[in-house]
């Protein structure tokens, strides 16, 4: 997977967190989308058009993203759920959660191309 795929999704969910318009969005939310497998649809779905999403949904730009991307998550979650705040400092906004990992899965490095 591209990290540029995942760079541009933290520079998303940074602006939606500026923008105070979803500090609704619970970490229950979170877990609740990434149990889903939906975390990306959810996003879209919360925030319309304050979010464009079409390179990570769309399997022509950086492959299935998508799928990469919830499987990540789930791993953090499965291994961390109930620990955001001990180990990222996160204990309010579930986008703030969604930001620390999708650091995180950069941070592990696990299948990313770094060449772009």
């Amino acid at each position: 997977m591209e990290v540029t795929a995942l760079t541009l999704l933290i520079l998303h969910i940074n602006h939606l967190i500026d923008t105070g318009k979803y500090n609704d969005i619970s970490i229950e939310d979170v877990h609740h989308a990434i149990e889903s497998k939906r975390v990306l649809k959810f996003l879209k779905e919360r925030a319309g058009n304050d979010i464009d999403l079409s390179v990570h949904l769309n399997k022509n730009t950086y492959g299935d993203f998508e799928t990469y991307y919830e499987e990540k998550l789930n791993d953090i979650y499965s291994a961390y759920k109930g620990y955001e705040n001990k180990k990222w400092g996160v204990s309010r906004l579930g986008l703030c959660v969604l930001l620390a990992w999708t650091n995180e899965i950069i941070q592990q490095g696990e299948n990313l191309n770094w060449s772009k």
